[in-house]
């Protein structure tokens, strides 16, 4: 059994809403423009102004599927979104928008709804609507915000390249050492020089402990030890 088919006991609003469509407006639409009569039997309903505000709002030139019209106004209406929605949530706005408004609307020539297939769009109607809708919250979120980053992103990315360039500065550091250590190290090989291994080894480490002292000292402090020692001497001087 399809959810159309389903029925449910009516809340208050749903019955306060079918006691006023029994008087729809005593005077039909021209093909271009809708009485008086006819905008406010539309308004006086709010889940008609929020099917109008959801369809102004729908990206594409593409129907909108009326399930996920339905699933975004119960959404609104119970104060959740639509993942957390509950069945018998969903299926009370689907069956009043299925049995009773979007026909209705129909009608009025406000909207073109294929109820065999699910598809609702608005027609040049419904642009008669647009200043009445104002008040009424967002459905859909706007394509500007989905494609804007938001701050934390950005601070994110800006931290991640500051790391990565700090880091490709340090491995340039090291590996200039480790080169300049082996020169010297030849160096004094090919002239002759006899010094011994413990002394080669205890400078090679003392050089390489400084170095790695000023990599911590650089990635626990926000200045760089190059900048600290610049400080000290400015305020020396």
């Amino acid at each position: 059994m399809s959810i159309a088919e389903t029925t449910s006991e009516p809340t208050a609003t749903e019955a306060e809403e079918s006691v006023t469509d029994e008087s729809p407006s005593a005077d039909s639409p021209s093909d271009d423009e809708l009485t008086r009569d006819d905008l406010f039997h539309v308004l006086q309903c709010r889940r008609r102004r929020l099917v109008l505000k959801y369809l102004h709002e729908h990206p594409g030139d593409e129907p909108a599927d009326m399930s996920d019209i339905a699933e975004h106004i119960a959404a609104l209406e119970h104060d959740t979104t639509v993942d957390s929605l509950r069945s018998k949530e969903r299926q009370r706005v689907y069956i009043a928008l299925y049995q009773s408004h979007l026909p209705k609307m129909d009608d009025a020539g406000v909207i073109n709804y294929n109820q065999d297939r699910g598809l609702v769009e608005a027609t040049a109607l419904a642009n008669s609507f647009d200043k009445y809708l104002d008040e009424e919250p967002t459905l859909l979120s706007t394509t500007a915000a989905e494609s804007t980053p938001s701050t934390e992103s950005v601070t994110e990315h800006a931290r991640t390249a500051a790391h990565t360039s700090a880091g490709e500065r340090w491995s340039g550091r090291y590996l200039g050492t480790a080169c300049a250590t082996l020169i010297a190290v030849g160096g004094l090989a090919l002239s002759g020089t006899t010094v011994s291994g413990v002394a080669v080894a205890l400078v090679v480490s003392v050089v390489f402990v400084a170095l790695a002292a000023s990599h911590r000292l650089s990635l626990s402090a926000p200045q760089s030890l190059a900048d600290r020692l610049r400080a000290a001497l400015d305020a020396v001087r």
